[in-house]
Formats: structure tokens, sequence, C-alpha cells
């Protein structure tokens, strides 16, 4: 009896030690930087599938903002005459604290050094990215009212 009591408590003590240690492992500099990697891969690849990169948002974005109201903002916002669409690379975190990680990425542009900062928060046993604020309270419209040029020429219409 004494010897399944003792094997009981030991099983229990290595099982909650996993437990315990599981959500812990997936907490560090490493992860927050691959899933901001993974993030941009999101961003840069499957640009037409933002369902994709809505995954990608922290449980905050995502209880403001629907997928479906998400990826109509997503196509608005690309539907933007840049010279060069949004393209990130060479994530860098710039700060760290666990919970939090602050990455700043390049980004392709005309402006050389031209840098996108964003926000990881864990929560739910990974990180999830803090971004497109401006879809939630609708400012990403503002420059649709006064488009100042025109790229028809360059996409040869």
């Amino acid at each position: 009896m004494r010897q399944r009591i003792a094997f009981l408590l030991v099983s229990a003590a290595v099982i909650g030690g996993m437990l315990l240690w599981l959500p812990l492992a997936h907490r560090t500099e490493a992860r927050a930087l691959a899933r901001a990697e993974a993030y941009a891969q999101a961003v840069n690849q499957d640009y037409q599938t933002p369902e994709k990169i809505y995954r990608f948002l922290c449980a905050d974005f995502r209880a403001r903002m629907s997928e479906a109201d998400f990826c109509a903002a997503w196509e608005k916002e690309r539907s933007y005459p840049y010279i060069t669409p949004l393209y990130l690379f060479w994530p860098e975190v710039t700060a760290y604290s666990g919970d939090t990680a602050q990455v700043t990425f390049l980004q392709a542009a005309r402006i050389e050094g031209m840098t996108y900062p964003v926000e990881l928060v864990y929560e739910n046993g990974d990180y999830y990215v803090r971004d497109w604020a401006s879809f939630l309270d609708g400012s990403y419209l503002e420059k649709f009212e006064d488009i100042p040029y025109s790229l028809d020429w360059y996409y040869d219409t």
C-alpha cells in the first residue's frame, strides 16, 4: 500500500512539474522572435488570405474586431496605391520582459532604414501580435480621402 501511495505521489509531482514547465518553455525571447518571423511570413506571403494574419493577432484585438471585419479592412488597406507594399524582414527583439516583447522589422520601402515596430504579448501559451490599431478606430481610412497620385501608369492599365 505504501508503495502505491509513494508511486502516486511521485507521479503526481512529475506530471505537475511538466504541466508547470510546459507553458514556461514557450515564454522565451527565442520563441518571441520565432513568432515575429512567422507573422512577417504571413504578412509577406499570405497577404491574399488575411485570415492567416488574423490568427497571429492578440486576443484583445480579436475581441474587438471579427475575422470578417479584419479581412475587409485588410483588403481595403491593400487597395491603397502604395509604391511599395508592406513587406517585413529582419525582425529584431528590441525589448523583452517575458510577458511582452517589442520587435522592430525592417520594412521594404523607398526610404532606406524604414522600420515597422510591433508588440508581442504572451497569452494562451504563445506570443501574439498587437498590431493594426488603425483598423480598430478606422483611422486607416483617412488616407483614402485625398490620394495625391495614381499608380495606374505603373500597372499599365
